[in-house]
């Protein structure tokens, strides 16, 4: 029998989150045979630096023992999640992996577990660092060696800073979920829309969805403002009650563009032609949408008009030409930047440090990669290679080549999450090659995923953000297997008329 003692995992509560269930999950709910059979656990840069500390939690001596896990659904304050997060008693909890937790959370949240588990993932989120974690891993582990893992892939000082950083674990959509697999899903499971909207609504306000035209960004907070206060209210839903709660709904930049502007605390004009479009929006979901319907219009609009949905996030940095007017960086013409680089199964998408200024998109179909520095004692980067390459768009490769394109442009991204954004990149590659090879074995050549893709590229607009349109980046071109530009370090490696 097991032991009734509780050992708290220490996943330490956000400030201010609302009241949150506890559920005590005896082992034998779960699949024995799941539980003890063993499993192949692939090597990955979170397996090799977390290597050390596998099977030092494992208890070998008396009977196992509780571990209580906290799993939030938000970091975000927001009075539209009335209940934010699920309290897991899971025995045995310091060998549990992440499917045992997420058996367990389908199950409290009454969905399928397939569905559930393709849909969404377990996440290990800090200020510092934010890790999905896989099936085969142990939440308990995972925090054991949460410094190990801020020491490997986080450029920030050793020391006091490292120790008080404390991870949260989070239910977040899953980085890997194509988004016409999403809509198929979301179909077939439509109670899973509130557990998307949660995530997305963390990401809106965050910064992380960019490219939503004002059209877009009042229709979706419309419908937001319909999800979280319900239908529109002539007797109390006017202008004053949308100044007052837009800043639930949008981050702080977006309100500027919708809301009046205020002067010590008062509105300037008494409605702005964008706030009265927004009350009408409001009014005419109310009466035509039901919630599922809502939902669903919130993410296929993030969907297809931003390059960010769904997308994980990494620190890194870049290089940027700097004027000579500024030049403080003993007299070179670049200075290393730090950026977030952000992946979903379409692109990837390099935004400033505060995640208010998009400096680069590339279609994932149009790039290859390479990652370098993986030694020990080197800073590991990645070259970009922003080709369009019949191989790379079929998912058939991801070599750089510059032999086979007439014009090719190279960036490069440094860091110490370079390894995690190499890994995350090789996962949509192989999703794409399964789409590839499922596609060229059907006979219907109009498939659903093909059109759904089709539908999300025709609303971006990504030539402003292309690598050839920001004359800031530091790049290496070449034409025809000749460099004919560099800048920043590519310097070190090539010089111009340079052929390879």
């Amino acid at each position: 029998m097991a032991s009734t003692q509780t050992f708290d995992v220490r996943f330490v509560e956000p400030e201010s989150l609302s009241r949150r269930r506890n559920v005590q999950l005896p082992v034998e709910n779960f699949n024995e045979h799941e539980q003890t059979g063993v499993e192949f656990v692939p090597f990955t840069p979170i397996n090799q630096a977390l290597r050390a500390t596998h099977n030092q939690s494992t208890d070998t001596l008396g009977p196992p023992k509780v571990v209580k896990f906290r799993i939030y659904l938000s970091r975000v304050e927001n009075p539209a999640i009335s209940e934010n997060g699920i309290e897991l008693n899971i025995e045995a909890g310091k060998t549990a992996d992440t499917k045992k937790l997420m058996f367990h959370l389908s199950k409290e949240y009454d969905i399928d577990l397939p569905a559930f588990s393709e849909m969404f993932a377990i996440w290990m989120i800090s200020p510092l660092l934010e890790v999905q974690l896989k099936p085969y891993h142990r939440p308990y582990e995972c925090r054991q060696g949460w410094e190990t893992l801020l020491n490997r892939f986080t450029d920030a000082p050793t020391g006091r800073s490292l120790i008080a950083d404390e991870p949260i674990l989070m239910l977040r959509r899953n980085a890997s979920l194509t988004c016409d697999r999403e809509f198929e899903l979301l179909h077939q499971y439509p109670q899973c829309g509130r557990f998307l909207i949660i995530d997305a609504r963390e990401m809106l306000l965050l910064g992380r969805l960019h490219f939503l035209s004002l059209d877009d960004t009042i229709r979706v907070a419309a419908l937001l403002f319909s999800l979280q206060f319900g239908d529109f209210n002539e007797q109390k839903h006017d202008v004053a009650f949308i100044r007052s709660n837009i800043e639930e709904i949008l981050p702080e930049h977006t309100c500027e563009s919708i809301a009046s502007k205020t002067i010590f605390g008062k509105a300037i004009n008494k409605k702005t032609a964008q706030e009265e479009r927004l009350m009408n929006c409001w009014k005419a979901c109310s009466r035509n949408l039901n919630e599922f319907e809502k939902e669903h219009e919130i993410l296929q609009t993030f969907a297809e008009s931003s390059s960010c949905y769904g997308a994980a996030w990494f620190s890194a940095r870049i290089e940027k030409k700097v004027s000579r007017a500024s030049l403080r960086n003993f007299g070179q013409p670049f200075a290393e930047v730090e950026v977030n680089v952000g992946i979903n199964d379409r692109f990837l998408t390099i935004v400033d440090a505060n995640f208010t200024e998009t400096l680069f998109v590339q279609s994932l179909e149009e790039m290859s990669w390479q990652l370098e520095g993986t030694k020990e004692d080197q800073t590991p980067f990645l070259i970009l290679n922003l080709s369009c390459d019949e191989d790379i768009k079929e998912g058939f490769s991801t070599q750089i080549n510059i032999t086979d394109n007439e014009t090719t442009l190279f960036l490069m991204v440094t860091g110490s999450q370079t390894p995690l954004i190499d890994a995350l990149l090789k996962t949509m590659t192989g999703r794409r090659l399964e789409r590839a090879i499922s596609d060229s074995s059907s006979s219907d050549s109009s498939t659903s995923s093909e059109r759904h893709a089709s539908l999300i590229q025709s609303k971006l607009n990504l030539k402003t953000c292309s690598a050839s349109a920001n004359r800031k980046l530091c790049l290496a071109k070449f034409k025809d297997g000749k460099c004919t530009e560099v800048a920043g370090s590519f310097k070190s490696f090539y010089c111009q008329g340079q052929t390879l």
